[in-house]
């Protein structure tokens, strides 16, 4: 294997150097950003498709037919080593990034995040929460994950549809969670039921009328890896007839994000919400919690501001987060700069 750095100012030029030196079969191993500009480690297997010579020899004799085993369509905007950087830079697991990558390779598609979209549709399930919903919701997960700010995105967005909301909190432990939701609850002249237990609950839940609006439940931080706390939630959830939906900040270590969504599987959830993408600059964590057997993605929230609701989640949104990245611009094309 053939090994070697390069460096430069933008990833879309890096990537230029890499295609230039190894060739279309390299493989990024890693990829480092700062200031300064992007450093990206190549390689080249032995075996892989060598660079041509800079003359074409004349062959003997012209062959009548012959055959490439992957061709690369010529409207194609990417090559292999856009999808390498692309699996490098989030840091997918390399079992996950070499299924995925295979996808991709064999999808025919016009641009990267059209290739990826296709990809995910196969690889990962999405089931946003649409207007239709009709259960109550109640938002878990860990703490500073983003479930008061989610709350409020589903109230506005719920309110925009002409539709009543319900909105409760169970997290009476800390002031600061009443206040915050409290607050946003003021700006959209609605008011904030509290729960201190699982039966205050299950009684507001029959007070309400559930064929009126939405009810949303807002619950405390819970440290996925302290049971007791496991045990305090699952209380209220076994209490009442609301569907569990995880928060998950984007930005875990993707080991981590792929354990935590298979705890709050075995809790009764089905599918994610992800939040603070705007804060995070790679995603595996998302990809591995969204594995099969793990949870959907229900919606994407990329900014703390209310009036930026939640993004419907769909394979496109996603695999558009995934293609863009640092240093290239959300329109480049990456095949442009070497003609």
């Amino acid at each position: 294997m053939r090994l070697k750095t390069f460096h430069a100012k933008s990833m879309a030029a890096v990537m230029d150097m890499v295609r230039s030196e190894l060739g279309p079969d390299a493989i990024i191993i890693q990829t480092d950003e700062s200031k300064g500009g992007v450093r990206v480690t190549a390689a080249l297997e032995a075996g892989a498709t060598p660079q041509p010579p800079k003359k074409a020899p004349k062959p003997d004799q012209t062959p009548l037919a012959f055959e490439i085993e992957h061709p690369i369509p010529p409207s194609r905007e990417y090559d292999n080593a856009d999808i390498n950087a692309v699996l490098s830079h989030h840091g997918i697991p390399f079992d996950t990034a070499s299924r995925l990558s295979e996808a991709v390779r064999a999808i025919e598609a016009s641009s990267l995040s059209e290739a990826f979209s296709a990809a995910l549709e196969t690889a990962i399930r999405f089931s946003p929460i649409t207007d239709a919903h009709r259960r109550p919701i109640m938002l878990v997960g860990p703490p500073g994950a983003g479930k008061t700010i989610c709350a409020a995105k589903l109230t506005a967005d719920a309110l925009l549809h002409n539709r009543p909301v319900h909105l409760i909190s169970t997290d009476t432990v800390k002031a600061a969670g009443i206040q915050q939701l409290d607050h946003f609850a003021q700006l959209m002249k609605q008011t904030v039921s509290t729960a201190d237990t699982p039966d205050e609950l299950a009684a507001l839940i029959r007070a309400k009328n559930m064929d009126d609006g939405l009810t949303i439940i807002d619950t405390p931080g819970t440290n996925p890896f302290d049971m007791h706390e496991l045990e305090t939630l699952l209380t209220f959830i076994q209490k009442v007839d609301a569907e569990p939906v995880l928060v998950l900040p984007a930005g875990l270590d993707p080991l981590d994000a792929q354990e935590i969504a298979s705890i709050f599987a075995r809790m009764g959830c089905q599918r994610f919400i992800a939040t603070r993408l705007d804060a995070a600059r790679r995603y595996a964590g998302l990809i591995m919690a969204a594995r099969p057997g793990h949870l959907a993605i229900a919606g994407l929230s990329r900014s703390p501001y209310i009036a930026e609701g939640l993004e419907t989640a769909s394979p496109l949104s996603l695999a558009r987060l995934l293609t863009a990245l640092p240093g290239r611009k959300k329109n480049d094309n990456p095949m442009e700069n070497r003609r």
